[in-house]
Order: C-alpha cells, then structure tokens, then sequence
C-alpha cells in the first residue's frame, strides 16, 4: 500500500468518528458501533476502488482516534481498558477484517453487477409485498370495525329481518335470549365473511379433508354442515352452557361467549343490543 491511499484512508476516517459520534446516544449502540464500520468501508471500496487496499484500517484508525477523542478530550478519566469498548473494537476489528479479506479484496470492483442483484432484488419485492399486505390487511381491518358501526345504525335490523323470515324455523330455543345471541352471530358472521366466502372455505375443507368453518354460525367440524346444521348445532352448544343456571339476561350472554371461545364479543353484543331495542318496539 502506498503513501498516498494511507494518508487518504486516515482522512477518511473523520467521516466514520463523526458518524459514530452521532449514534453515541441512539438506540442499539453496541451493534451500530460494531456493524457501520463495515458497512462504512464497503461504501468507500465500492466508489473508490483505488484505495481500497487494506482498507480495513480505517476502522484500526478510528477507534485509536475515538479512543484520543474520549480519553482526553471529553474525559481524561475515561481508560481504554473501558470492558465494553475493548469487545466493540475487537468484534468491529474481526468484522471489518472478515468483510475485506472475504468480500472486498476477493472482487474486482465491490459494486454487484446485474445477475449478482437479482436475487436481492427479488427478496427486496417479496419483501415489499408481505409488507404491503400486512398495510392493507390493517387498513382493511380498520376499515371493517368502523364499517361494522355503520352497518349497525343503518342495516342490522335488515338483515335481522331477513334471517328471521330465512331460519325462524329452526331458531327455536325456549330462551329467547339465546335466539337473538344466535341472530347476532348470524349477522356478523355474514358482514365478516360473506356466503361466497364461507362456499370457498368449505369447498377447500371439503377437499382437503382438514377440520373447517362450516355454515352460517361457522362450526368447525371435519364434515359439511349446512347453514341449518350449524345453527342447531349452535343452540344445542348454548343450552348445554347454561343448562342448571339461573343467569340474568347479561351475565347468560357473557357466559355463553366466554365457553364458546368467540373472539369479537364487543360487537356482538351491540348487534344483540339493537335487535333487544327492535323487539320493543
């Protein structure tokens, strides 16, 4: 190595200590301290590849001038047999050395060309995908609670009343307060998973041989249920619940969701909640 990219590889090393110096006080510290040094060297190796010999001493340089920079300029009682300094310039020594003797110096010029780039860039995409989807399926979440409060002011006593004139045959419970639960469910059940979608899921269940939501009330079984199978299957479940208790009105409907393991309570109990309104009229 000559004179001249020594001389540039020490002035060089400025950047980094003012780099390192701003990440003093962030977050994970330790591994920016450790990992950026690298990373630091690879930038400059792949746009000045002329000095990219032995560039690893930068990162020897740097720490000997954070080293000077803590010890007598913030504070001369700070000692370079500071523990947690001496394992970060160590690990950040073998790390930059391991990344010029195995990534730099290997190559020609650091900067990947188009076939070495195509496999980062197509985890880059599928990256970018999953992250795009967890956006949308949030939004889409949030968009549905709020779209559920609408449907609750404008259309619950709808569809209640087209579930009445479809299923009140088999809606027969001597207790009235679990056949306005089961319209409840019924109706979130549609407005969260519509029949169309309910068909497909148990067309795959029905394929795969594998334990599937099934009708209406979406009953997990590993045989087809109808709507009507489910809803009966339902009430029996409901009434086994609160078989030999003497519950009222509130606490039934608790104890019901809380055995049955139903997950959006809240809502179904402002769905239960209009239809009980409903039916005063």
């Amino acid at each position: 190595m000559d004179l001249l990219t020594l001389i540039i590889q020490i002035i060089l090393t400025i950047p980094l200590t003012i780099i390192l110096n701003i990440l003093e006080n962030k977050e994970n510290r330790s591994i920016n301290y450790i990992l950026i040094p690298s990373i630091y060297i690879i930038i400059l190796s792949a746009l000045f590849p002329t000095i990219k010999n032995n560039i690893f001493l930068i990162v020897v340089f740097e720490i000997f001038i954070r080293n000077f920079y803590i010890t007598s300029v913030i504070s001369k009682e700070n000692k370079i047999s500071n523990t947690m300094f001496i394992i970060e310039s160590v690990v950040s020594i073998a790390l930059s050395l391991f990344t010029y003797n195995y990534f730099i110096n290997q190559v020609d010029t650091v900067i990947p060309n188009p076939s070495d780039i195509k496999p980062l860039l197509w985890f880059l995409i599928i990256l970018y995908i999953s992250h795009l989807y967890n956006e949308l399926t949030k939004e889409k979440k949030i968009s549905l609670k709020n779209k559920d409060l609408k449907i609750k002011k404008e259309q619950i006593i709808v569809q209640y009343a087209k579930f009445k004139n479809q299923y009140a045959k088999f809606i027969k419970s001597k207790n009235n307060n679990i056949n306005n639960l089961i319209y409840s469910i019924m109706i979130y059940n549609e407005y969260t998973k519509p029949k169309i979608y309910r068909n497909i899921t148990s067309y795959i269940g029905a394929i795969t041989k594998r334990e599937t939501e099934y009708g209406i009330m979406r009953i997990k079984s590993y045989s087809h249920l109808t709507d009507e199978e489910s809803i009966k299957l339902t009430i029996t479940n409901f009434e086994k619940i609160l078989k030999n208790t003497k519950l009222k009105e509130q606490d039934q409907i608790n104890k019901i969701l809380n055995n049955y393991n139903i997950k959006e309570q809240d809502q179904i109990k402002e769905i239960y909640k209009e239809i009980i309104e409903f039916n005063k009229i």
